[in-house]
């Protein structure tokens, strides 16, 4: 079953990510409403960075187990949220 977790934790990794990636696409292509200024840029920029983050976290977090590596399950817990 942990293939199977793991699996699952990288697809929605992938459409999280991808979902708040064309996002800022879809802004930048004129699709949606342009931000208004440097910020919402900015906070555009921070949320990618942060979901990638918090990305990389969910799928170590699913990797490592609370059985054989309690210390890492903890510190990618605290990374993903």
């Amino acid at each position: 079953m942990k293939p199977l977790f793991i699996a699952g934790s990288v697809v929605t990794v992938v459409f999280l990510d991808l979902g708040i990636i064309s996002e800022r696409w879809l802004r930048h292509a004129g699709q949606l409403v342009p931000n208004k200024g440097k910020f919402d840029k900015g906070c555009a920029g921070a949320s990618i960075f942060f979901a990638i983050a918090g990305a990389a976290g969910l799928i170590l977090l699913s990797c490592f187990d609370t059985l054989r590596h309690p210390k890492l399950h903890d510190g990618f817990l605290a990374l993903f949220m």
